[in-house]
């Protein structure tokens, strides 16, 4: 919560309150294609880094997303352990996390970790060391598990799990996957999920390769079918 403090005749001391919201372009209760286990998914809207060939560009570029504020996305997110098919944990994604307001994440990550053992892995096209350079990221990248670091880079796209392009790196910033960082790091398989929504748009989930992306664009075109990557 921002408090600022505004003039007026009636008394100059009064203050006004204004929330900061953070801005979700999607989100996913249940995922298996991006992180270990089946994981809850949000994607911020707005990233300005323009990589070259990004699957999430048109998302970026329009203007449809939801505000929330911290504590509205926590319960979101806690609202898929009480039902049935419980989650390992959640993942962020974008659009660009880190261009959010990082108080509100930090405060919306702080939240998710209390009383819960999820974990957190996040996307973001920063590289680890730059964030680590950034006070106002420090208190983000505490609760993260694993990031995922580094710009998309096209022609470095061989179909590693999990990253987009070789460059990427796995940064275990806790013990939670540690052990797993060979295999993870070797790991070329890749797995997309694909959803009909009800407004008839379909939604595909994973890390799919541009030549993919490009083929199935041009063929459900055709039958006027629009498609969101994420």
């Amino acid at each position: 919560m921002v408090t600022v403090a505004c003039k007026n005749q009636s008394n100059q001391n009064s203050k006004q309150n204004y929330t900061i919201m953070l801005h979700v372009a999607r989100k996913k209760m249940f995922c298996n294609v991006l992180g270990p286990g089946t994981r809850s998914v949000i994607w911020f809207h707005g990233c300005t880094r323009q990589c070259s060939g990004c699957i999430a560009e048109t998302m970026n570029k329009i203007g449809e997303f939801e505000s929330l504020t911290p504590q509205q996305l926590a319960n979101w997110i806690k609202h898929n352990i009480s039902i049935e098919n419980s989650i390992e944990g959640v993942t962020l994604s974008g659009g660009e996390p880190f261009q959010q307001p990082l108080n509100e994440l930090a405060t919306f990550l702080m939240l998710l970790k209390q009383n819960t053992n999820l974990s957190v892995l996040c996307y973001t096209g920063y590289r680890y060391e730059e964030l680590k350079e950034q006070k106002s990221a420090i208190p983000v990248l505490q609760y993260i598990d694993v990031l995922i670091d580094g710009e998309y880079r096209q022609n470095e796209d061989f179909g590693h799990r999990w990253r987009g392009s070789v460059n990427q790196q796995f940064h275990f910033l806790t013990k939670r996957y540690k052990n797993q960082e060979h295999e993870w790091n070797l790991a070329v398989e890749r797995q997309i999920e694909i959803e009909l929504d009800i407004n008839g748009k379909l939604q595909i989930s994973g890390v799919p390769s541009k030549n993919f992306i490009n083929k199935l664009t041009t063929e459900l075109q055709h039958h006027d079918v629009d498609v969101d990557f994420s």
